[in-house]
């Protein structure tokens, strides 16, 4: 693709080469992890919020080094857990 008079690759070889790779066929994929920011948006709430019950281990969080992620299913069932007040029965069909 040319933008001006530069050429512009969209994806280096090497990562095009592990889009097609053999290796990767059949796996399970798994949903990339959020960070604070991203997980803020699903909940509705302040990042800063996030981070800070990441941090006392009140929210389901990874810590990868100094990072800190989120799996978005992992927050929803959390968030659904603490739900308090009536709630729909779930019906059971036999």
């Amino acid at each position: 693709m040319l933008i001006g008079a530069r050429p512009v690759r969209t994806m280096s070889v090497r990562a095009s080469w592990r889009l097609r790779s053999p290796s990767l066929i059949g796996r399970e994929t798994h949903a990339p992890l959020l960070d604070a920011r991203q997980a803020a948006a699903i909940l509705n709430v302040p990042a800063s919020w996030i981070a800070a019950e990441a941090r006392a281990g009140r929210i389901p969080h990874v810590r990868l080094g100094r990072y800190v992620r989120f799996n978005a299913e992992a927050l929803m069932r959390w968030c659904a857990g603490r739900s308090v007040g009536p709630r729909a029965r779930q019906q059971t069909r036999s």
